[in-house]
């Protein structure tokens, strides 16, 4: 396998490629609690606007080092902006894919969250608009922010909402989310600590083993319902989009409905790049 030559990135970020087909980026700021930094959230974003045209790579795991996934944003830095241009709700104006280029990213590839343990505010913002979310037992989430008088406003709120409105006591207090409500709310799975990235490896392999275009288009329409668009209106839409039109007319859904004629496994192909490239929706 050919590894892929991403944009150069610092230490605080640790990109490799795992299993073929699969992206993997490690915050790696264990000292501070993998605590985001306008450094590391410009490194994300050049790398996963680079990833979402990349389609020899199909899925996205996203992990951290130490005992935390993400702590957050530095609240010190957030304190020394308010009131400045600089302010928080400035730079959300400015960022269209939210904390860490990934809290209200509209990717069309599968995100799978590998949480090594706990994940508070931006951290948990990021874990609600994930995919596939691996829990460690015993990890905590929540949205501390109305206890610091700020708001999870770069994208929790409404993801959070969209997964439970059982998660809403926990945005209007800040109190850690119960375990329970995690597991039944939040979490694919929960596994012990060193099972998170085997277990996070073991779903990007089921999602390898399907039809990159057909999973695309799903999550096309995944985001379409998630901008709001109603049942109707998203498949009718979606049928008239260039990846719809590359799945219904590919070599992957010959070689799907071939493969199940001939009683065996299909062989995928990366999908054809399209026309126009574009940029992680809204």
């Amino acid at each position: 396998m050919v590894t892929p030559q991403h944009p150069p990135v610092g230490p605080h970020l640790v990109v490799s490629y795992p299993a073929p087909k699969v992206l993997q980026l490690r915050l790696n700021r264990p000292e501070a609690l993998n605590a985001m930094t306008d450094a590391l959230e410009a490194d994300l974003c050049k790398v996963l606007d680079w990833f979402e045209e990349q389609n020899s790579l199909w899925v996205l795991i996203v992990t951290g080092t130490g005992r935390a996934f993400c702590a957050g944003q530095d609240l010190k830095n957030w304190q020394k902006t308010a009131g400045t241009n600089d302010a928080p709700d400035g730079n959300i104006r400015k960022n269209p894919h939210g904390f860490g280029s990934l809290a209200r990213r509209r990717t069309k590839k599968t995100f799978i969250c590998a949480l090594n343990g706990f994940a508070f505010g931006g951290g948990a913002e990021i874990t609600v608009n994930a995919d596939i979310v691996i829990g460690c037992k015993g990890g905590k989430i929540g949205f501390p922010e109305v206890k610091r008088g700020v708001v999870a406003g770069v994208g929790g709120i409404p993801n959070a909402f969209w997964h439970s409105p059982q998660l809403v006591p926990y945005l209007l207090t800040g109190n850690p989310i119960p375990q329970h409500i995690l597991e039944t709310h939040v979490f694919t799975e929960v596994v012990s600590a060193d099972q998170v990235l085997p277990t996070a490896l073991k779903w990007a392999k089921q999602i390898t083993e399907a039809s990159p275009e057909a999973v695309w288009v799903t999550k096309e329409q995944i985001n379409m319902h998630k901008t709001g668009m109603g049942v109707g209106d998203i498949v009718y839409a979606s049928l008239d989009t260039e990846q719809s039109q590359k799945l219904y007319r590919g070599a992957n859904i010959q070689e799907g409905l071939r493969s199940f004629v001939e009683k065996r496994e299909p062989v995928w192909r990366d999908p054809p790049a399209l026309s126009q490239p574009r940029k992680a929706r809204l």
